[in-house]
C-alpha cells in the first residue's frame, strides 16, 4: 500500500526478470462466479511485458522518471467505445482508446482476439490472456494525476503521433496477463467469469504501472535497444545491455509475500473483496459498486515494512564461502544426462530450507570434501568432481547457477541441471573408503575391451535378454561373470548396472545388440564395473554382452548301447506322465545314467 519509488527501488528483490527493474505492473484478478453465489480464483499465468520503439518520435524516447506513475483502462466501463477517442487529425487518424484494450483466446483452434471477455472462456485451454497498451506520451510536468491527464495515448495506440500537449515519449508499454481458466473447478455449472471490480464484461480491464526502474540501465537499454526500425519485439534476447540484470528464475527468487489486506481474496470466496458488487452494463459502474457500505466493518491493513535490497553472493573460484576450509569450485553443468553420473554423485539429500553451509556440513559429516548444491533444494556429496563437468565462474544469472538458497536468499543453490560446487580443503579432514556409487571410478583408464566381447544389448522388455543363471555382487568383475557362464556351460555373459551378471545361451525375449563400439564414451554400456573401475559393466538397462570361449554346444546322444534316440516328447498337459513306469532324480543327471537305470529295471523305454 502507498508504495514510493524508493520502497520499490529499495525492495529486497523483484520476481521481475530483470533485476534492475523494480516496477510495480497490476492487473485486476479474475475470478469464476459459481451459480451457488461463490468465487473461485482464477490461477495466473503469468505476465509479459513488452518494451517497444513505436510512433514518430521513436528515435527520441526518455527513460520514465522517478515517481512516474500511470493507469490505462477505465475499471468502471461495462460496454465497447465509452472512452472517447484518442487524439488526431487529418494527417493522423485516431481510434477509439478503448481498442487498447484486447483478449485472445488460447484455444486449440485460435479465433480473433476480441475487446472484451470471449463468449466461452471455457474453451480457452491454454488460457485467456488480456492485453493492453499503456499511454506512451507525456506531458513533461506531472508524475501522476488522478484523472490519467498527464499522459495520452499515440494517436493509433501503439503507433502515430504524441497530441501537440505531450511532447514527451516514452517506450511504449504492451502488457499481457495469461489467465489459467482451464483450471478452474466445475466450469460446466453455468457460471461466469468476472474481474475483480465486479466486471463479468472485460471492458473494465485496466493496468497499472508504478515506475522503480534503475534509470542508469533504463537509458542505455533505450539508447541501445529501443531504436527505431530494428526489431521491436521487445524480447530481452535482443537487448545484452539487460543480459547482466537478467535472471529466468526471478519469479521463484522472490516469492509472494504476505497480504497486506486481512480479506480472503485468493482460491474460493464467498464475495469479491472490498464489498465489490458485480455490475453487468451496459452503463458503468459506480464508486458505490466498488466500495462497502456505511456500517461495515472495513478489513485491517498492515503495512509492510520497507526493505533494502538483498545482495546475491556470486564468489570467485578459488575464495573461501561458507563454513571454514571451504573453497567454491564454481558452477558446474550437471554431467548426468551425458553419462549417468551427476557433478558431484556418491549421495544425496533435499531439504526445503536449503543453504550452502547446510550442504557443506551434511557432506563433511559423510566423509566427503565435495559438496553441491542444485536446484535450491538438492545436496549432493562425492570424493571427486565429475571429469567430464565443465566447471565456470558465475559471472551472470542469465544461465546457469540462478536460483537462491531457500534457506538463504543470499545465496546461490545451484540452478536447473547446474550446481554450485565446493570444496572442503581442511588439511586434517578424514574421507570416507565408501567408493560406491562416487565418480571417482571415472578417474580410472578403462582398460581394452577383450576380444570375446560381442556388444551393449537392451535388456529384454518381458524377461531377460540373457534368461540363464545370474548373479548380483558389490564387488562383481567381469573375470567373475565369465566364470559363472563357465561353470553353467552358457554360451554368453552380461554384465549390467555395475554389479549384475547374467548367462544364456541367447539373446532372449526381444532384447538386441544396440552397439559394438569398444569406446564406452559412445556406447550406451559405460558403467564401471563395482570390483574394478577399470571394466565397464554395462548400464542402466543394458548389458555388456561377452561370448564364452569354453562353450561346449549341447548335442543329442544319438544312442546309448540298444537304446536310440526317439526325439523329444511332449508330456502330457493333465493326467499321468508320457512314461509311467519307475522314475528318480540327480542333480548331477547325465543321459548315460538315465538310461543305466530304466535299463536295471527292464524297461524299454527311457527319457
Amino acid at each position: 500500500m502507498n508504495a514510493t519509488f524508493d520502497s520499490l527501488f529499495n525492495s529486497e528483490c523483484t520476481s521481475c526478470e530483470i533485476s534492475a527493474d523494480k516496477s510495480a505492473y497490476w492487473t485486476p484478478n479474475l475470478y469464476y462466479q459459481h451459480t451457488n453465489g461463490s468465487f473461485e480464483e482464477v490461477p495466473h499465468g503469468g505476465s509479459v511485458i513488452y518494451y517497444l520503439a513505436r510512433g514518430q518520435n521513436a528515435n527520441d524516447i526518455i527513460s520514465f522518471p522517478k515517481g512516474f506513475q500511470m493507469l490505462s483502462g477505465n475499471k468502471a466501463l461495462r460496454a465497447a467505445n465509452q472512452s472517447g477517442m484518442t487524439w488526431g487529425d487529418a494527417t493522423h487518424p485516431n481510434r477509439p482508446k478503448s481498442d487498447a484494450i484486447s483478449f485472445a483466446c488460447l484455444a486449440e483452434t485460435p479465433g480473433p482476439e476480441t475487446p472484451n471477455l470471449p463468449a466461452d472462456p471455457r474453451v480457452c485451454i491454454s488460457g485467456l490472456r488480456a492485453q493492453i497498451h499503456f499511454q506512451t506520451c507525456w506531458n513533461g510536468k506531472d508524475l501522476y494525476k488522478a484523472d490519467n491527464s498527464h499522459v495520452a495515448h499515440m494517436s493509433q495506440i501503439d503507433n502515430g503521433v504524441c497530441p501537440p500537449d505531450y511532447p514527451y515519449q516514452f517506450p511504449h508499454l504492451f502488457l499481457e496477463t495469461n489467465y489459467a481458466v482451464a483450471q478452474v473447478s466445475n466450469l460446466n455449472d453455468g457460471g461466469r467469469f468476472v474481474f475483480s471490480q465486479g466486471d463479468p464484461t472485460g471492458y473494465g480491464f485496466h493496468g497499472d504501472f508504478q515506475n522503480g526502474w534503475d534509470d542508469d540501465v533504463l537509458k542505455s537499454a533505450i539508447n541501445n535497444c529501443l531504436v527505431d526500425g530494428q526489431d521491436d519485439s521487445g524480447t530481452l534476447d535482443e537487448c545484452p545491455i539487460l543480459h547482466p540484470y537478467w535472471n529466468p528464475n526471478a519469479g521463484d527468487n522472490c516469492p509472494v509475500q504476505p497480504p497486506q489486506i486481512a480479506e480472503a481474496a485468493t482460491g474460493m470466496v464467498s464475495k469479491l473483496p472490498g464489498c465489490v458488487r458485480v455490475t453487468n452494463g451496459p452503463g458503468a459502474a459506480t464508486a458505490a459498486d466498488m466500495e462497502c457500505p456505511a456500517g461495515v466493518a472495513l478489513a485491517s491493513i498492515v503495512r509492510t515494512v520497507d526493505s533494502t535490497p538483498r545482495p546475491t553472493y556470486t564468489p570467485t573460484s578459488g575464495t573461501l564461502f561458507g563454513n571454514k576450509f571451504n573453497k567454491i569450485v564454481g558452477c558446474g553443468n550437471d554431467s548426468y544426462v551425458n553419462n549417468g553420473f551427476r557433478s558431484l554423485n556418491a549421495v544425496y539429500t533435499t531439504y526445503p530450507g536449503l543453504t550452502v553451509e547446510y550442504c557443506q556440513t551434511w557432506c563433511t559429516k559423510r566423509g566427503y570434501p565435495y559438496s553441491g548444491v542444485e536446484n535450491g533444494d538438492q545436496c549432493f556429496c562425492d570424493l571427486v568432481v565429475n571429469p567430464t563437468t565443465i566447471i565456470k565462474d558465475q559471472t551472470d544469472f542469465l544461465s546457469g547457477c540462478n536460483i537462491v538458497c531457500p534457506g538463504n536468499r543470499t545465496e546461490l543453490c545451484g540452478g536447473a541441471f547446474y550446481m554450485s560446487i565446493y570444496n572442503n580443503t581442511d588439511p586434517a579432514f578424514k574421507k570416507t573408503t565408501n567408493l560406491a556409487n562416487s565418480v571417482i571410478q571415472l578417474t580410472y583408464p578403462v582398460a581394452p575391451f577383450n576380444s570375446t566381447y560381442v556388444g551393449c544389448a537392451s535388456e529384454a522388455n518381458n524377461g531377460r535378454t540373457l534368461n540363464g543363471t545370474s548373479l548380483v555382487n558389490a564387488n562383481m568383475t567381469i573375470a567373475q561373470c565369465a566364470a559363472l557362464a563357465a561353470a553353467n556351460n552358457a554360451a554368453f555373459y552380461g554384465l549390467e548396472n555395475a554389479d549384475e551378471c547374467y548367462t544364456g545361451n541367447g539373446l532372449a525375449s526381444g532384447g538386441m545388440i544396440v552397439d559394438n563400439t569398444t569406446d564406452f564414451t559412445k556406447s550406451q554400456c559405460y558403467s564401471r564395473c563395482a570390483g574394478n573401475f577399470t571394466q565397464i559393466c554395462g548400464g542402466g538397462g543394458k548389458l555388456s554382452v561377452y561370448s564364452n570361449p569354453s562353450y561346449k554346444p549341447v548335442t543329442v546322444v544319438p544312442n546309448v548301447g540298444k537304446y536310440k534316440s526317439k526325439g523329444c516328447l511332449q508330456e502330457p498337459t493333465s493326467g499321468s506322465r508320457a512314461l509311467t513306469g519307475a522314475s528318480m532324480t540327480d542333480s548331477l543327471m547325465t543321459v548315460e545314467k538315465c538310461i543305466k537305470f530304466c535299463l536295471g529295471k527292464r524297461h524299454k523305454y527311457a527319457g
